[in-house]
């Protein structure tokens, strides 16, 4: 006699993948966030080292030593790749904005893909917000440069 499964067995073995699913996919989620948390202050690292070279390099060819004022001056230059020139990478998004003096940087997390904001500048100190944190609790909190 040929045996089969039963309707109950089924479900019972649904329930068990359903119980499994509801536990590692936040897990997932959160993995992926740090994840994504930790290039962005690669990124921010990259990006002062970019700004260094843009600067004592005269990369822009205009005579005046200054930094770089968009991602995408440092993207001309080949001192970041075409996705950080554009702007956004691993779920942050980067805006630079540079003078002859100083330039500065923020990486704001999109929807879901990080969750601290980071900010640095000259000094090379990484600032970050706490996760759901607003603009104005920046500078408290800093990694190393």
């Amino acid at each position: 006699m040929k045996k089969t499964f039963t309707l109950i067995e089924l479900m019972i073995v649904i329930a068990i993948i359903a119980i499994i699913a509801a536990i590692a996919i936040p897990n997932l989620i959160e993995a992926r966030k740090a994840g994504n948390e930790a290039a962005a202050i690669g990124t921010c690292r990259t990006v002062a080292s970019a700004q260094a070279l843009f600067r004592e390099g005269d990369r822009d060819a205009d005579g005046v030593i200054d930094y770089a004022d968009t991602m995408a001056d440092l993207g001309s230059a080949d001192l970041v790749d075409e996705d950080l020139a554009g702007g956004t990478k691993s779920g942050y998004v980067f805006v630079v904005g540079g003078s002859a003096f100083d330039w500065s940087m923020t990486a704001d997390a999109q929807a879901n893909q990080g969750g601290r904001d980071f900010f640095t500048n000259e000094s090379g100190i990484i600032r970050f917000t706490a996760e759901a944190a607003g603009p104005a609790d920046v500078g408290d909190s800093s990694i190393g440069s």
